[in-house]
């Protein structure tokens, strides 16, 4: 069975336009395809990240094990410079 539809009007710069219009084409797909192919991975995207942060704050709320933020840099500061060093 087929899915409906419904149409949504969008405005943006024509910059993004013509990107839009070059990508589709060498994909051999209309920008309407690429449009809906992007919103659809935002979504899924954005209900992840939702999802993780409910998880996290309901850990935190619990008694979860952190890292306080002041240990989290030095750590994280320490991994660039080892990166950094030849």
């Amino acid at each position: 069975m087929p899915q409906t539809t419904e149409n949504v009007t969008v405005r943006m710069q024509p910059d993004t336009q013509k990107k839009l219009g070059k990508i589709a084409a060498s994909m051999d797909r209309s920008r309407n395809w690429l449009i809906n192919q992007a919103v659809a991975q935002y979504l899924e995207l954005y209900d992840w990240q939702t999802e993780q942060i409910r998880h996290r704050l309901h850990e935190a709320e619990n008694g979860g094990d952190f890292i306080a933020h002041d240990d989290a840099m030095r750590r994280i500061e320490a991994k660039i410079q080892a990166r950094l060093k030849p």
